[in-house]
């Protein structure tokens, strides 16, 4: 409830300061969010069918694999739980400060499509958590339970969207922000547990067609083109709700964010376009320590995507309405109406 001697708004560095610290905690959301993704698509995707003989080296490289996905999806799942709570206190943050935090973190949770898709999420993480227990203990119903809980991931992501859409009117952009969500933790993530599944995996280079990461890059590079299709297509439905003209680019900062972004997504594209052509011959000869790099590389290029596009959450796009004047409209009850607040 806004109290009658409403405060001052913030000093511009308190409000960088909650600007970096809110796209932070984006930041490792959006992580943990596209390593529960990931981990399920390099399950099902990838490890599930590359190509390897049967044999000791197939039976070892299961076990190491498995667990590597039990502990990436278990921890992924924890680790959304864990950030929901400060996610949605960090976007309460950056509304009118005309309003105290617990109205704004209410009217965000509570009246808004933000808010519904939060719980989405957080109900993504129980039941895929649940599930990697299940798969852990080999019970048949683990991995049904995972794959639910990618669907409510795509719905959470789809209702969320960007922030500044919140208490906009439902259209189609929740659909294409879902699809962007599981294709783009499906594409990147899935090479993130690819890159940590190749330390945990022998070299095999003296027998070349029992070497696990040659498998893993053949099958990965068979399904990584149209993830990346999709990544593409729903993010240029996203860049054209957002932006109201190419002037936007250079004269905003989300313009001049997501400019960033697009130049390092398409080195990335590159790089791994490059990968898609020489990365399994690599992988099974001398040349495999300078492969091992290039993929951590392209790795880290990832990381700074996700950062980007953490900045991009908390960036107001020029083309949507910001959510500090639409959250007067559905204030809490007790609050005063929009027209009574002295600007």
């Amino acid at each position: 409830m806004l109290a009658p001697d409403a405060p001052p708004r913030d000093h511009p560095t308190v409000q960088n300061l909650t600007v970096l610290g809110s796209a932070l905690i984006a930041t490792l959301f959006l992580l943990a969010l596209t390593m529960l993704v990931g981990t399920a698509a390099f399950h099902f995707l990838v490890w599930r069918r590359t190509s390897l003989p049967s044999g000791p080296v197939r039976a070892a490289a299961d076990e190491q694999v498995t667990a590597l996905v039990l502990t990436c999806g278990r921890w992924s799942s924890l680790a959304l739980l864990l950030l929901a709570g400060p996610r949605a206190v960090g976007v309460a943050s950056l509304l009118d400060d005309r309003f105290t935090l617990p109205s704004r973190l209410a009217t965000l949770l509570l009246r808004s499509g933000w808010g519904i898709g939060l719980f989405a999420t957080l109900a993504a993480a129980v039941i895929s958590y649940v599930g990697y227990l299940g798969v852990a203990k080999k019970q048949p119903w683990g991995w049904p339970l995972n794959l639910i809980g990618i669907g409510l991931v795509g719905l959470g992501a789809g209702l969320q969207g960007h922030p500044a859409d919140a208490f906009s009117q439902l259209t189609f952009a929740p659909l294409f922000d879902g699809i962007h969500a599981l294709s783009t933790g499906g594409w990147l993530g899935a090479f993130v547990l690819l890159v940590l599944a190749e330390r945990r995996l022998p070299a095999h280079t003296s027998s070349p067609w029992t070497d696990p990461l040659g498998g893993m890059l053949e099958r990965y590079f068979s399904v990584s083109e149209a993830l990346a299709a999709a990544v593409v297509l729903t993010g240029l439905f996203s860049a054209a709700t957002h932006l109201t003209g190419f002037d936007d680019i250079q004269r905003t900062q989300y313009g001049r964010l997501l400019a960033g972004k697009v130049g390092i997504f398409l080195i990335l594209m590159a790089l791994n376009e490059f990968h898609r052509r020489h990365a399994e011959r690599k992988a099974r000869t001398s040349e495999r320590p300078q492969l091992v790099r290039s993929l951590r590389f392209e790795a880290g290029l990832i990381g700074l995507i996700l950062a980007l596009t953490a900045l991009l959450l908390d960036a107001d796009p020029p083309g949507v309405n910001e959510v500090k004047a639409e959250v007067f409209r559905v204030a809490p009850r007790g609050a005063v109406e929009f027209n009574d607040v002295v600007p």
